[in-house]
C-alpha cells in the first residue's frame, strides 16, 4: 500500500472543473468500503464496494484516485466522527458532557464489530507493517492528538490539570476500552447494547474527571 497524503476535504479524485461530485454517493461508497475493508482486508473488491454501494467502479475512481485514497479517506472519516465532539465543542459546554460524547461514539466503534475485523485483517499480515504504521498514523494518532489537544486547551484555560495531555488521553481510551478490543480480536466479546455502553462510558468519565480535574 503506499502512502498517500491525507485531506479533510473532498479532493480525492477531482478532475479539472467538470460537474460537481455528489457527496450522497461520495458517503455511500465509504459507508460501503467500512464493511468491505473489513471483510476482504486490503485486498478488497473494488467491483463489491461499488455494488455495494449501488454505483460504478468509474464513479468510484471519480472520488477516489486509487484504492489506498479510498482507504484514507475511510480511515480519516471514522477518526474525524469519533473525535468531533472535541474538535467542534462549544467552550463553554462542561467536559464530562464533551468526553461522555467521545466515549459514546468510541464504544460504538468498538461494538460495532468493523474495526475489529479489519485490525485482524492488519495484523496477520505482521506488524510493524507498511500499512499498520499507515493505519495508524492516519486514524488513531489523529484521534489521540485531537483528545489530547482539546485536554490541553482545558488544561490551560483551569478547568483540569492536564500537565502531560497525550498520557492523559490515552489513559481516557485505557478505561473506556479496557479488555472490549482485546476480547474483540479475540472473536470472544458478547453484544455490548446501549446500556452496558452507557453505564461503561460514564464509569470512565467519572474516574477521568476524578484524576484529571483541578485541584486534586
Amino acid at each position: 500500500m503506499s502512502v498517500s497524503v491525507m485531506a479533510d476535504d473532498t479532493r480525492e479524485g477531482r478532475r479539472g472543473a467538470g460537474r460537481p461530485l455528489d457527496m450522497a454517493k461520495r458517503d455511500a461508497i465509504l459507508d460501503a468500503a467500512e464493511t468491505v475493508f473489513a471483510e476482504e482486508g486490503y485486498a478488497a473488491s473494488m467491483d463489491r464496494v461499488a455494488e455495494m454501494a449501488g454505483v460504478s467502479k468509474q464513479t468510484i475512481y471519480k472520488h477516489f484516485a486509487a484504492k489506498d485514497r479510498l482507504f484514507d479517506a475511510m480511515v480519516v472519516r471514522r477518526s474525524e466522527r469519533m473525535t468531533e465532539p472535541v474538535t467542534m465543542a462549544d467552550p463553554a459546554r462542561p467536559v464530562a458532557e464533551v468526553m461522555t460524547n467521545v466515549g459514546q461514539r468510541f464504544l460504538d466503534l468498538m461494538a460495532g464489530g468493523q474495526l475489529n475485523c479489519l485490525l485482524r485483517t492488519l495484523l496477520s499480515a505482521g506488524t510493524g507493517t507498511e500499512m499498520a504504521r499507515h493505519f495508524y498514523q492516519t486514524g488513531p494518532a489523529v484521534s489521540l492528538g485531537r483528545i489530547a489537544a482539546y485536554l490541553k486547551r482545558q488544561h490551560d484555560e483551569g478547568r483540569l490539570s492536564v500537565p502531560d495531555p497525550m498520557l492523559a488521553a490515552e489513559h481516557f481510551f485505557g478505561l473506556l476500552n479496557g479488555h472490549v478490543q482485546l476480547r474483540g480480536l479475540l472473536g470472544v466479546l458478547p453484544p455490548m447494547g446501549e446500556d452496558e455502553r452507557r453505564a461503561r462510558v460514564d464509569a470512565a468519565v467519572r474516574v477521568f474527571l476524578a484524576a484529571y480535574q483541578r485541584g486534586v
